[in-house]
């Protein structure tokens, strides 16, 4: 294949010009042109091809003196004849708002009055002579920089109004990434001021206004309705959990087996696949296409977290660890290649992250970290399951709780602890978990019924530092019954484990023994021992540990 890969281009007139390949998404300008509803909101993921979308949808609609159709020539649009009649025909407004993340609200504002006046000044030529006298000073006013914050809130539906009036025909708007600064707000403290100003601005072009022909917004999230679209009554969501757009955004798997045909990748295809496959876009699976470019591009084709590394994920990594018992829980059964269950909120409100775990668990699927799998109506309220996609985004969830948990109890104290475990000298294992507890977890409210799913959580944290060396599974059948924790070694002549955790309400030493003697006779009766026996694991260990608020208790017996 000849053919350059698009890695981090959105501009599909250079791309179609340059002679880059291309999985064709042309049928996204049928699926916006069928849509009947006047403005389209349409939240995916970060890097799923949202600004190429846009991009082209600007080089279809745009009306310009050289006729672009050349670039959709050969592309599946090409063949609906109807639509092809609305190429060309409409003035276009294409605002991106992807680099408005400042740290303070002046200098996004700055960031956004930049966005608007690129725009102005590129138009210019086209309808300055048309301006009225009332109208030229504010035009001039939005050149230099000079105007008033109203105008500012007014400069996109100022700009509609004088297309229209130029051109005799309504505007077709792109917003792309229109919740950038909003995320920006939540994360340096001027949230409330840019959601004012975002909904001022946006109400103004996109609530009932004659100028507008159709309305294009992209996103992350949609946040909440009366925050950013109040009283929009024209206005479509329809997000990841919706089947319409499914096709539109990220490489089906058909995409997928053509990619691997054309770049002679047919034996790389199930690693495609267990990488970075896994999302579910309403009923279809999709692919991450800037991981899959990523991939492609690369000179050694080996597996890697490009997707990932993209972005700081300061927010998701603060999520993530979290100090709630239930929600560490929930992340370990996630890492552990389980399901949670939870309503999803379409709507949005960042600040009630820290309140509202349905929040939480909606920001993580609607940003690419978690999938729904399935779903069942519960009293007419959808109640989804929801797992980690692929690999690529589970090595990012393990990375994140291996540096928390590095960060908190200190990398040496760590090794050494690990190192312990392996050469299975219990009695310093047992010794640095013990300080461990005490150093990490006496924040933590252990008086409840389960403190032995907060100590479940914090050793499967402990234990993600040694997945170049074991596979660890947890809550998974075995034998005649659940274990708690098994660590399988890649190499069978490493010894494998098992752990089994126990609770006790006083913390005498009788209750501990019989508690522990009761946790390593489970370990024997219930053979959870016969998934390590299977893998060919010559040397197997069962670890009992018991709890007692902060107090633990850690012991072995050779199966």
């Amino acid at each position: 294949m000849s053919q350059r890969l698009p890695i981090g281009l959105s501009d599909f007139k250079k791309l179609r010009e340059n002679d880059y390949y291309y999985v064709d998404k042309s049928l996204f300008i049928k699926e916006v042109i069928d849509r009947a509803t006047e403005v389209l909101l349409l939240p995916r993921p970060r890097r799923f091809g949202k600004t190429l979308n846009l991009s082209m949808l600007r080089y279809f609609f745009e009306k310009r003196e050289d006729s672009l159709a050349h670039l959709f020539q050969g592309l599946a649009i090409e063949q609906e004849a109807s639509i092809m009649q609305h190429q060309g025909q409409y003035p276009v407004i294409f605002l991106t708002f992807k680099s408005c993340k400042a740290s303070n609200m002046e200098q996004c504002l700055s960031q956004i009055r930049g966005v608007l006046l690129k725009c102005y000044r590129e138009y210019k030529p086209l309808i300055y002579h048309a301006l009225t006298i009332d109208e030229k000073p504010i035009y001039d006013q939005i050149i230099d920089e000079q105007a008033p914050l109203r105008n500012w809130e007014e400069a996109l539906s100022f700009l509609m109004q004088l297309f229209h009036r130029q051109t005799g025909k309504r505007v077709i708007v792109l917003l792309d990434e229109y919740d950038t600064p909003i995320h920006a707000g939540q994360e340096h403290g001027y949230y409330e001021e840019i959601v004012l100003f975002m909904r001022i601005m946006l109400g103004n072009a996109l609530k009932d206004n004659s100028d507008l022909e159709k309305g294009v917004v992209t996103g992350i999230l949609r946040i909440a309705k009366e925050s950013i679209f109040s009283d929009l009554n024209n206005l479509d969501v329809l997000s990841l959990l919706r089947s319409e757009f499914q096709d539109c955004f990220g490489f089906t798997e058909p995409e997928i087996e053509q990619l691997s045909i054309d770049f002679s990748l047919a034996e790389l295809l199930e690693i495609l696949r267990k990488w970075y496959n896994g999302y579910l876009f309403g009923n279809r699976v999709i692919y991450n296409p800037w991981s899959i470019l990523s991939f492609l591009a690369s000179q050694d084709r080996f597996p890697r977290p490009y997707w990932i590394n993209t972005s700081g994920n300061a927010l998701l990594r603060e999520i993530i660890t979290r100090t709630e018992p239930t929600f560490q829980e929930q992340i370990e059964t996630l890492l552990a290649g389980g399901k949670i269950t939870t309503p999803l909120n379409e709507n949005i409100v960042l600040r009630d992250l820290e309140h509202n775990e349905q929040n939480v668990w909606s920001l993580l699927v609607f940003s690419g970290y978690l999938k729904p799998v399935s779903f069942q109506l519960r009293e007419e309220e959808p109640i989804y399951d929801l797992a980690i996609p692929n690999r690529e985004v589970q090595a990012f969830y393990r990375n994140t709780i291996q540096v928390w948990v590095q960060k908190t109890v200190g990398s040496q104290r760590l090794q050494q602890l690990l190192r312990a475990l392996t050469q299975t000298d219990f009695k310093t294992f047992g010794k640095l978990l013990k300080e461990m507890v005490l150093a990490v977890l006496s924040y933590h409210d252990m008086a409840g019924k389960k403190p032995e799913r907060v100590y479940h959580a914090f050793v499967l944290g402990l234990l993600t530092n040694m997945t170049d060396r074991y596979q660890i599974r947890s809550n998974r059948e075995s034998g005649y019954g659940r274990y708690d924790v098994l660590m399988i070694p890649l190499s069978p002549n490493e010894p494998g484990f098992i752990f089994e955790f126990k609770k006790i309400d006083k913390p005498d030493e009788k209750n501990a023994a019989d508690a522990m003697q009761s946790a390593l006779e489970q370990i024997q009766k219930q053979q959870y021992a016969a998934e390590l026996r299977e893998h060919d694991v010559k040397k197997i260990w069962g670890i009992g540990v018991v709890v007692e608020g902060k107090r633990v208790w850690v012991e072995s017996i050779a199966l």
